[in-house]
């Protein structure tokens, strides 16, 4: 290498450095992208340069400068521990929890690092080496909180429901999100009302869902609940409909069994992720980003068909839900849903899966009394569990 193309990778390098420490990551990324172009694979730009990109949470652009430094620079406790950030940030789990030790091995025991690590062997499926990790790490630091509700989490997936809800109570007391956190203590407890899950959860789960959802639910679960739903429309029913609503749509799983039947099809559903999955199948008319609630508060037209697969056991209570369908809907106009049923006399009741279960008769006495006939009721799988077929209840009420 030349000695003035040393002294530009020299310059920029040390510019980069300086400007990272001032907090000007943006320029200091742009310094280091100099340095490497003087100085191509020299492992010590590469490195800060994969730490800036972290830092500026561009983590699919961190992996390769970082992957490629740390091959020579095997003790770089900050590269590792930028490393186990990005991939975690990617989901890519493996990496990150090889990444995380190799960084708290060499020096890096800073709780986020650990709570990450714990994380991971958690998505790892690694659950009793997950449930250690945390407990090692709230043993040193107690206020940890989004410790406490993963550890919670955790217990509540695997059954332990009285564990779980000593981590719930001893994350609320260390300042976790109290919406969040009651509403998963009222499910493992069954103590309280919690007529609505936070909004923020469900929009945030179906968003982080989205990308694996008709794989996972429909591959992997034997989801079936759309296809039940439409099929099980009554003969009375029209076979064209002249607007039809997909409410929670998710990623379009209704839409090309429905299609054929509507003259215009519109799409609401709470997670922005989910919609532009379902705008790719190219068959809405419509879409539209928000809270049922909300946006049916104020109808822009009426329907003649509403189609609510394995939504409402996210909606809890359902009187200001079937109001607003009330008001948005044709007289004569059909309304079909699927449920998770709860037991005679029961309401919408929070189950321990985070789902809401709700009674046949709490079901008619809403339909009587937002002018609904009930019209058909049919019991049939809407996906499997453990091999195991769920038995879901398939709703055909009728606008008075």
């Amino acid at each position: 290498m030349q000695a003035e193309t040393i002294e530009r990778a020299r310059q920029a390098f040390a510019a980069g450095v300086a400007l990272f420490e001032q907090g000007n990551l943006q320029a200091a990324e742009s310094a280091f992208s100099e340095a490497l172009h003087w100085a191509p694979g020299r492992p010590s730009v590469l490195l800060n340069l994969g730490v800036t990109r972290v830092h500026l949470q561009r983590y699919a652009q961190a992996l390769e400068p970082l992957r490629q430094a740390l091959r020579t620079e095997t003790q770089a406790a900050d590269g590792w521990a930028a490393l186990g950030v990005a991939c975690s940030e990617l989901g890519q789990w493996a990496e990150a929890l090889t990444a995380l030790e190799q960084a708290i091995a060499w020096g890096r025991g800073h709780a986020d690092l650990a709570l990450r690590r714990a994380r991971c062997l958690s998505r790892l499926g690694r659950w009793v080496d997950a449930i250690d990790a945390y407990r090692e790490l709230l043993e040193r630091d107690v206020a940890q909180a989004p410790a406490w509700v993963e550890l919670g989490e955790l217990y509540r997936e695997t059954g332990a429901h009285d564990q779980a809800a000593i981590c719930y109570r001893e994350a609320l007391a260390q300042g976790a999100d109290p919406a969040l956190t009651g509403y998963l203590l009222a499910a493992v407890t069954r103590v309280g009302s919690v007529p609505r899950p936070p909004q923020m959860y469900v929009q945030n789960l179906f968003d982080q869902y989205a990308a694996d959802f008709d794989a996972h639910l429909v591959d992997t679960l034997g989801y079936q609940g759309h296809r039940v739903l439409v099929d099980g429309l009554p003969a009375e029913a029209p076979q064209r409909f002249e607007r039809v609503l997909d409410l929670g749509c998710g990623t379009g799983l209704c839409a090309p069994l429905v299609r054929d039947r509507a003259a215009h099809l519109t799409g609401i559903d709470l997670s922005a992720e989910m919609v532009a999955r379902a705008r790719e199948r190219g068959l809405y008319d419509a879409l539209i980003v928000g809270d049922l609630h909300q946006v049916l508060e104020q109808p822009l037209q009426r329907f003649d068909l509403v189609l609510a697969a394995d939504v409402f056991i996210y909606v809890g209570e359902l009187d200001v839900a079937f109001a607003r369908l009330a008001a948005c809907m044709v007289p004569g106009g059909w309304l079909a849903f699927s449920v998770e049923p709860g037991a005679a006399g029961s309401a919408a009741e929070l189950q321990p899966s985070l789902r809401y279960t709700h009674a046949p008769d709490y079901i008619d006495a809403l339909a009587a009394a937002h002018g609904f006939t009930g019209r058909r009721r049919l019991v049939a799988p809407i996906r499997h569990d453990q091999q195991r077929p769920v038995l879901a209840h398939y709703h055909y009420l009728q606008r008075c």
